[in-house]
């Protein structure tokens, strides 16, 4: 939708997308995120009928997008000639999968993609699935969302939300959770002293046990609600080795430090076989993983995207392993502010 070009090849375990409004970072986040569901559904699916991934792949976008009548064509940046190009390779099964994707398609494109490559295999069983975690909650209006997209259809609420409840809509199940994310599940349940807990009802789905007293979703803090939805999918293991995990301003009504707790936890996720994506407009995000990747020797990759008036955007790429950040929009506000205070100081 705002870019020309955009190339990474080595895409490591975590990475964060920063830049101002509308430079297209939840837009990145969806279609990879599309990209992926689309192989993971078209691998499910193969298993017992006959299938074509170029109409899953067109499907998922139109309902993760959700364009308007112009359809696919909306993706395709606006006043280009050029088509939208997208070429991914995704990895699987410790290196043993390999599938290259490609795809393209222009402006005048409505629900079928002109150009997709023709073969693909399947995923090998559980080997990976993807995740997209949207900025609003989905707890409390859970049952609303469900019906108002499978009963009616209705715009407001894409497939992030849709595909995000039918995860969460599955039962916890007996067995073995990775150490690394049992650690990540107690950290995450201390830091609000409760948990998020499934009721097994319809109507009330979650609920938020703290010691001997429940609360219901509506009167559960937007920042627990936000943390519990990590929790509850690690704990009915939709959250695990080979998930692909996509974040869009995990930030959002979060204390600094639940953030940085956060951005622990996502460490250590991705150190259990989780690989992460975060959109974000948080200093305390980019800041904590910058400290976690020069503490423990990660490959963190911040892209940072900009756009000048007039121009598409463009986006540079810094691994965080040094503990530097980038220059950035982020860094810049919180410079502006400082330089603000000290002129105030002065005239004082």
């Amino acid at each position: 939708m705002s870019h020309s070009d955009l190339s990474i090849k080595d895409i490591p375990e975590i990475n964060v997308i920063i830049g101002k409004n509308d430079t297209g970072k939840t837009g990145l986040l969806k279609l990879l995120y599309a990209t992926i569901k689309s192989l993971e559904i078209y691998s499910l699916k193969s298993v017992s009928t006959d299938v074509s991934f170029k109409k899953e792949l067109a499907d998922k976008l139109y309902d993760t997008f959700m364009p308007r009548k112009n359809g696919l064509g909306d993706l395709v940046m606006k006043g280009s000639k050029d088509k939208l190009d997208v070429n991914i390779t995704i990895l699987g099964n410790n290196g043993k999968y390999k599938q290259p994707i490609y795809y393209s398609f222009g402006d005048r494109t409505e629900r079928s993609i002109s150009t997709c490559i023709e073969y693909v295999d399947k995923l090998p069983d559980n080997s990976i699935n993807a995740l997209f975690v949207p900025a609003k909650e989905v707890l409390t209006a859970f049952n609303d969302i469900r019906n108002i997209r499978e009963n009616f259809y209705g715009v407001g609420f894409d497939d992030t939300y849709l595909d995000l409840i039918k995860a969460l809509n599955l039962g916890t199940t007996k067995g073995r959770v990775a150490n690394e994310l049992s650690t990540v599940n107690k950290s995450l349940e201390n830091l609000f002293e409760g948990k998020i807990e499934q009721t097994g009802q319809k109507e009330q789905p979650f609920l938020f046990k703290k010691g001997n007293q429940q609360f219901a979703m509506p009167q559960t803090a937007e920042g627990i609600k936000k943390i519990g939805i990590l929790t509850t999918l690690i704990t009915n293991r939709q959250l695990g080795k080979g998930t692909i995990l996509f974040m869009d301003e995990p930030e959002t009504a979060l204390h600094p430090e639940a953030v940085r707790q956060m951005v622990e936890m996502l460490v250590a996720m991705s150190k259990s076989g989780v690989q992460i994506f975060i959109a974000s407009h948080s200093y305390f995000v980019i800041k904590q993983l910058s400290n976690c990747a020069k503490r423990d020797q990660l490959n963190i990759s911040c892209w940072s995207l900009s756009r000048e008036n007039g121009k598409p955007v463009s986006c540079s790429f810094h691994n965080l392993i040094d503990g530097v950040l980038p220059s950035n929009s982020i860094i810049e506000e919180t410079l502006k502010m400082f330089d603000e205070e000290i002129k105030i100081d002065l005239n004082a």
